[in-house]
């Protein structure tokens, strides 16, 4: 990985900005070990002034982070060292942040770029020095808005940079075959052409390119066929206010329901499942909470989820009741991404409303409330 050190310590001597540039929208992409943040479009900072050494002012990849992050990051004269809770400073034998703009090697620091008006920056997890970290990133091109169960196209590229060429290697794209597309409701497998067809169901959704250790990349977009209460639309069919009035006191929860994992599904190796998601029914009184409970058989070894830890943790006694249950808030299309990928084992997915008159779920059903899989 010599391309690496290489395109970390030769750019620009000092962080600073010679020439200041106006404003600009842009979008920003975090693919961290731990810090990850979809494309967001944001107003790049008039200026940045960090303790590190950092200090920029107008259109640069500094002050888009800065505005992505609302200003919790900081970087030194060469390099952009932590971003919210995650560091990698340069040093011999660490990891660092790698840096490209629009889909391009940037060869220098975070305010050495002039950005324009539509420009995609990507932070990434990278070490010049050792194996760990991911190598160059895949693209993703993909809607922001779909219609939920009507397929639409996708387009993955793989990013190669000639770093053989000094000061300024130039990257490549080409079509991303064999790279998988996760997040709608199955997995797409990324063809020789650089494209695949997606399906999504109703609600937001995330979509994820990986391919090999390549630094995946993200879209954010939401489904919605107009009047189905989803992505700012207004639920068709609503009960009239005397048909609230008169109607009996509401005793029983709404349903919620779980897309993108398949009842039954088997998932080979390196292959599972990482985002969670789904959608609930309208409530008489509103949801108030949604809460996962998510447990694991791995021959014998069972786990439950911590919502609070973000970590598998043993339980003695197998089988989905023994889990442990964790909210993940009261939006009814609601999304929960694990910090990585499921391993092997046998899974259990459950999910419950609480509703505003304390109704809770009584009942999971398989293939709705509740699926079970399998990761190879």
């Amino acid at each position: 990985m010599t391309y690496k050190m290489l395109g970390l310590l030769v750019g620009g001597l000092l962080l600073v900005s010679a020439a200041p540039a106006s404003a600009a929208r842009v979008s920003v992409e975090i693919e961290g070990q731990s810090v990850i943040k979809a494309p967001t479009v944001v107003d790049t900072a008039a200026s940045v002034s960090k303790p590190g050494g950092a200090s920029c002012s107008g259109a640069a990849p500094a002050t888009a982070l800065d505005s992505a992050v609302s200003g919790d990051w900081d970087g030194g004269a060469f390099s952009v060292e932590r971003i919210t809770t995650e560091s990698h400073p340069i040093v011999t034998g660490g990891s660092s942040w790698a840096l490209y703009v629009n889909g391009s090697f940037f060869n220098g620091t975070a305010c050495d770029a002039t950005l324009a008006a539509g420009d995609k920056v990507l932070f990434y997890w990278s070490d010049a020095f050792a194996s760990e970290g991911y190598d160059e990133p895949v693209l993703l091109d993909a809607p922001t808005t779909a219609t939920p169960g009507v397929p639409f196209t996708v387009t993955a590229k793989d990013v190669t940079t000639d770093f053989s060429t000094y000061p300024s290697p130039p990257s490549a794209q080409t079509p991303a075959a064999g790279a998988t597309v996760s997040g709608g409701t199955a997995p797409a497998t990324i063809g020789a052409d650089g494209t695949a067809q997606v399906t999504v169901g109703a609600g937001p959704y995330t979509l994820v390119a990986t391919h090999g250790n390549r630094a995946p990349a993200r879209i954010a977009g939401c489904a919605t066929n107009g009047s189905d209460g989803f992505c700012g639309t207004t639920q068709a069919a609503l009960p009239t206010p005397a048909a609230v009035t008169t109607a009996a006191p509401d005793k029983v929860a709404a349903l919620s329901r779980i897309v993108g994992i398949a009842e039954g599904k088997k998932y080979a190796k390196g292959k599972g499942p990482r985002q969670l998601s789904g959608r609930t029914d309208p409530d008489q009184t509103g949801v108030a909470d949604i809460q996962l409970r998510l447990t694991r058989n791995d021959g014998g070894k069972c786990a439950t989820y911590d919502g609070r830890t973000e970590k598998f943790k043993t339980i003695k006694k197998c089988g989905a009741t023994h889990g442990v249950w964790f909210s993940v808030g009261a939006n009814p299309s609601w999304s929960y991404l694990m910090p990585s990928k499921l391993g092997k084992g046998r899974y259990v997915l459950d999910v419950i409303v609480v509703d505003k008159a304390g109704n809770k779920t009584q009942h999971l059903a398989r293939g709705t409330s509740r699926v079970v899989f399998t990761v190879a």
